[in-house]
């Protein structure tokens, strides 16, 4: 949770409060503290797979890959299931090291032996991914190999789901583009504002927002590069102090990259379209949503 290594039970400030707290503590080694991780893995897992024995549904899987900061790639895999007692699951299978390369075939043969180990490779219903090339691949050669004995529902019609939330994402990135200049401008008027070493300029912002009564609590927002909605987030929260940033840069000598008129301007456009975007993004991340589509689906006419 701390990112802390096993080394740190050795630590000699940690052993003097184990120490000062219980007099007679027996004190750990690294290996033990690795030890004990791996036990309590290795039970958590049996209980995983002994609830797999006794699901008469089908499993849904995601996965996806990460690089680390060294660029190692990791794999994670998710599986998604009803319960004995209809309760929606979800538990994270495997997060592992995937080495190069990253092709589809090494994809799908990484998937296929972790769904070996946890035996459930003649309960899949479907596999969802993100638009990437590989993972056309990955999935054509994993549903070939799994239909090979007629383990698929439908012949596998339904086995390769595309990430809605990747979709949502491309087609903003591209809408984006359009209005790059003025969204620069915005995040770096925010930083700004917001910048931990200048109580002054906080402070002309605040003397600029009670200027032109600018009537929100509303705080600003900074955004991060990789998540759009973040990005969303920022220039609704900026598009509130529009008046106060206005006056700033007619106030603050210092305050030189703001945004003009017209860039505010398509900024304010562009909101209301994205706004359709990160409602559907919200909707997405409803943890029912799985349920919700299908029982509207197979009951269209039960409200």
């Amino acid at each position: 949770m701390h990112d802390l290594p096993f080394q740190f039970v050795e630590w000699a400030g940690i052993r003097a409060i184990h120490q000062y707290l219980y007099p007679d503590i027996d004190t750990l080694t690294r290996n033990t503290a690795k030890a004990d991780v791996l036990k309590a893995y290795q039970r958590e897992k049996l209980k995983i797979k002994a609830m797999f024995e006794q699901v008469s549904s089908r499993v849904s899987l995601t996965s996806d890959l990460w690089s680390s900061c060294i660029s190692d790639g990791y794999m994670c895999l998710t599986a998604h299931f009803i319960d004995k007692d209809w309760r929606l699951q979800k538990r994270i299978l495997n997060f592992c090291f995937m080495p190069p390369p990253h092709t589809g075939v090494a994809l799908s043969e990484k998937i296929f032996d972790l769904l070996c180990g946890w035996k459930i490779e003649g309960k899949l219903f479907s596999l969802t991914l993100d638009n990437a090339s590989s993972n056309d691949v990955s999935v054509e050669a994993l549903g070939s190999q799994i239909q090979l004995k007629g383990l698929l529902p439908c012949s596998g019609e339904f086995f390769h789901l595309r990430c809605c939330c990747h979709i949502l994402n491309l087609v903003v990135q591209d809408g984006l583009k359009h209005i790059d200049r003025a969204i620069e401008k915005i995040r770096e008027s925010v930083k700004y504002v917001k910048g931990s070493h200048s109580q002054v300029r906080k402070q002309k912002f605040l003397d600029c927002v009670k200027l032109v009564s600018v009537g929100v609590k509303k705080g600003l927002r900074q955004d991060i590069l990789t998540r759009w909605n973040s990005t969303y987030l920022m220039l609704d929260s900026a598009l509130l102090y529009r008046r106060a940033f206005e006056h700033l840069a007619l106030s603050d000598s210092n305050y030189k990259i703001y945004p003009l008129a017209e860039e505010w301007d398509k900024v304010e456009k562009v909101l209301r379209f994205l706004k359709v975007f990160y409602d559907a993004h919200l909707f997405s991340l409803a943890p029912s949503i799985q349920l919700q589509i299908c029982f509207s689906l197979v009951f269209p006419n039960v409200t």
